[in-house]
C-alpha cells in the first residue's frame, strides 16, 4: 500500500488539508515555501493519488475529457489522421503539465458525450470538431467548464469558448496566390456532400478571392472518405473534368496528397499538367512528391491555447476573447506551376 496524504503531511510538517490543496492545484491557499516542501515530499515518496477515492470524496477527479466528434468511427481509425494525432499529443502534454489526466473518447452524439463526462466526473471537457447545433444539448446537461476546438458558432452567440483557425483567410490567401500564378480556372475539393465547419469557411475564402478578381468559380467536388471509393472518383474526375481546370485546391493535405498519387498513376503530371494545393501543412504535404504548396496551421498551438483557456475556466478566472482564431501561413513548394 502506498503512502497516504496524512503521512505526507507529517513528513512536510503541514496539515493534510494543506497537502490536499497542493494536490488539487489550489496554490493560492499555500505559501510558495510550503508548496515546494509538500511537492518535494510527494515526489520523494512517489505519492500516487487514489483516483476512485478522489471522485467519491468530491475532491476533484483531476480528469479532463477530450472528446473527438467523429461519426465515421466504426469505419475509420480517427487518430490515423495527422491532425488528430498532433492535437491529441499537444493536449495530453499541456493537460499533464497542469497536473491533470486526459480521458480520450471518440463520440458520435451529444448524448454519448454527456454520459461520458457524467460517468467519469470530469472537471473539464475539450470538444474537437463538434457541430454547433449539438453544443446546446451538451451545455444543458453538463455544468462544467468546456472549451471547443474548430466549432463554428454564430457570431452573435458569445456563450461558448472556441479555439479555431483563420480558415476563411487561409482559403482566400491560397486562391489569391493561385490567381497570381496565372490560374483562372480553379476547383475546390473537400470531404462531404454538404460543406460544414472548417471546409465551409475555406471554401468561402476561395469563392471570395475568385469573385474579387472577376473569375468564374465556386466549383466544388465532393470527395468520399472511403479510400477505394475516393480513388475511383478521382479517376473519373481525371477523365471527365480535369481538362476544365489549371489548378485544384483541396481542403486538406490528406486529400491533396492522395490525389497527386492517383494522378501519377493515370499519367497526369503535377504541376506540369495540373497544379495542386492543400491546407494544413502536415506530414502529407512534406512527404508528397512534388512537395505540396499549402496553408500551414499550427495544430499544437491550438491544443496549448485550448488547455490554457480551460484551466482559467476551472479556476474561475475571466478570459477573453471567447472565440479565438489562430493565424495561418502560406507555404510554397513545387506542386503549383506558374502559367502565362
Amino acid at each position: 500500500m502506498g503512502i497516504t496524504i496524512k503521512e505526507i503531511a507529517a513528513l512536510a510538517g503541514v496539515s493534510p488539508t494543506t497537502v490536499a490543496n497542493v494536490l488539487h492545484g489550489r496554490t493560492g491557499k499555500v505559501s510558495e515555501k510550503t508548496y515546494e516542501a509538500v511537492k518535494r515530499a510527494l515526489e520523494e515518496n512517489h505519492y500516487t493519488p487514489n483516483m476512485g477515492a478522489r471522485m467519491i470524496g468530491n475532491c476533484g477527479s483531476r480528469l479532463i475529457a477530450v472528446v473527438m466528434n467523429f461519426e465515421r468511427r466504426e469505419r475509420v481509425n480517427t487518430v490515423q489522421n495527422p491532425f488528430f494525432g498532433e492535437i491529441i499529443g499537444a493536449l495530453e502534454t499541456e493537460i499533464r503539465r497542469e497536473g491533470y489526466y486526459m480521458l480520450l473518447y471518440t463520440s458520435g452524439s451529444a448524448e454519448e458525450t454527456v454520459r461520458l463526462a457524467s460517468t467519469w466526473n470530469v472537471e473539464g471537457i475539450i470538444l474537437i470538431g463538434l457541430p454547433p447545433w449539438k453544443a446546446p444539448k451538451i451545455r444543458e446537461f453538463l455544468k462544467i467548464p468546456m472549451v471547443y476546438i474548430d466549432t463554428y458558432f454564430p457570431d452573435k452567440d458569445d456563450g461558448y469558448d472556441n479555439v479555431g483557425l483563420q480558415d476563411f483567410e487561409g482559403g482566400y490567401e491560397m486562391t489569391r496566390f493561385l490567381i497570381r500564378q496565372g490560374h483562372k480556372r480553379i476547383a475546390f475539393l473537400a470531404d462531404g456532400e454538404k460543406l460544414v465547419g472548417v471546409d465551409y469557411w475555406r471554401y468561402q475564402g476561395y469563392c471570395r478571392a475568385l469573385s474579387e478578381n472577376g473569375y468564374p468559380g465556386g466549383d466544388y467536388y465532393c470527395l468520399p472518405y472511403e479510400k477505394s471509393v475516393r480513388n475511383e472518383m478521382l479517376r473519373q474526375f481525371c477523365r471527365e473534368h480535369l481538362q476544365k481546370y489549371t489548378a485544384l485546391f483541396f481542403a486538406s493535405d490528406f486529400y491533396a496528397a492522395d490525389a497527386v498519387k492517383t494522378f501519377h498513376r493515370q499519367g497526369i503530371r503535377v504541376p506540369e499538367d495540373i497544379s495542386v494545393a492543400g491546407f494544413d501543412d502536415n506530414i502529407f504535404a512534406k512527404q508528397c512528391q512534388p512537395g505540396l504548396t499549402t496553408i500551414r496551421q499550427y495544430v499544437s498551438e491550438k491544443g496549448r491555447v485550448a488547455v490554457e483557456k480551460l484551466m482559467k475556466l476551472i479556476r474561475g478566472e475571466k478570459d477573453t476573447p471567447r472565440n479565438i482564431k489562430l493565424p495561418v501561413e502560406l507555404i510554397l513548394r513545387e506542386s503549383v506551376q506558374r502559367i502565362e
